[in-house]
């Protein structure tokens, strides 16, 4: 969305995709007025390798790939160095060539998923995530080049999507320039639906009214229930798991017998290892303490130390970073965090 909205090129597709929307009728001066360069770091397998060699190869030919789609999309021929330099160093050459063509419009850079593979990679061999995030590993590198040219102005924006801050905080000396927006409170409808705009997907299915709040009560149950800050009482359903719903009850015209999506519980089912990592002494009470209650209370943590073992409120936070818990309120300096549906409860705890 962030793509179509801010590419120059995308003008003439903005009533298509935007038509309907806040931000058609209320558009920011800088819609559709910037370069965007694009990376997607989520394919990265990570139980393949186990040498930061391999993972640095791999990161290469994405930043390289990345780059070409950007020379095509915008005609702009700029050199690309090979994969025998770092990415760091491809991406520092690029720049500086495309800000010599002295074009009007700056850059965006967009990356999706910026931790889905070194999340991977801790979860099986923290030692390795280690070494692929240390002072001179390639992953820091390449957001000190990235924080170079925000200084410099050539790269006017940056945004990036992502789980857990364990990666960030890993490299916060060579990208110190990030903010965390997860939990603002303005933003806490946006990584979920309400139940307004669930409301309004229903429109496509020509529902009774019976059929409707049927449908609607039994996703409520499943999907409904993450808030995201805990001054903010608005809760929001999973997107994922209501398109699915959507899509099998289209397909089939009946509410689909299995009502998750086996992607979901796969993504989640890596928390596990993650958890047990560190040497911590307090995975299996928290675990246990929130099958009983589906409820506890901690403190969100946005700082990760590796060095030493996890807290317990490193554990809580991880299990709500990764889905599993969500905010419910609060009690004196504390969260309390709940199961958010049950969905959660059904086919991840147990």
């Amino acid at each position: 969305m962030m793509y179509y909205y801010y590419d120059v090129n995308s003008v003439s597709l903005f009533e298509t995709l935007f038509n309907g929307t806040y931000v058609y009728d209320n558009p920011t001066p800088n819609k559709n007025n910037y370069c965007v360069l694009k990376f997607d770091f989520s394919g990265i397998p990570t139980e393949k390798y186990r040498e930061v060699k391999e993972y640095e190869r791999i990161y290469n030919n994405i930043v390289i790939s990345g780059l070409k789609l950007f020379n095509e999309h915008y005609n702009t021929n700029i050199s690309i160095a090979d994969v025998s330099l770092t990415a760091s160093e491809i991406l520092d050459n690029f720049i500086i060539d495309f800000n010599a063509l002295k074009l009007e419009h700056k850059l965006y850079i967009l990356i999706d998923e910026y931790d889905n593979f070194t999340n991977g990679i801790l979860d099986g061999d923290a030692s390795l995530f280690k070494n692929v995030l240390d002072n001179n590993g390639f992953v820091k590198s390449f957001y000190a080049v990235i924080k170079k040219y925000v200084g410099l102005g050539i790269v006017d924006r940056f945004f990036a999507t992502g789980i857990c801050p364990i990666t960030l905080n890993s490299m916060t000396t060579g990208f110190n320039i990030a903010t965390d927006i997860s939990t603002s409170p303005e933003y806490n409808s946006m990584i979920g639906l309400t139940p307004e705009e669930v409301n309004e997907l229903f429109k496509e299915l020509n529902l009774s009214e019976e059929e409707h709040n049927k449908i609607f009560n039994l996703m409520l149950a499943q999907y409904d229930g993450y808030r995201f800050n805990e001054d903010k009482e608005e809760r929001v359903f999973n997107a994922t798991l209501v398109m699915y719903f959507f899509s099998k009850y289209i397909e089939n015209k009946e509410i689909p017998k299995r009502l998750y999506d086996n992607n979901i519980v796969v993504n989640y089912g890596k928390i596990d290892n993650i958890l047990k990592l560190q040497g911590n002494t307090y995975y299996k009470e928290i675990i246990s303490d929130i099958l009983d209650n589906h409820k506890i209370i901690g403190r969100l943590k946005t700082q990760f130390n590796l060095v030493e073992d996890f807290s317990r409120n490193d554990i809580i936070s991880l299990l709500y970073y990764f889905g599993y818990l969500t905010i419910d309120g609060t009690d004196d300096l504390d969260i309390v965090f709940k199961v958010p549906n049950q969905i959660m409860i059904d086919k991840l705890f147990c």
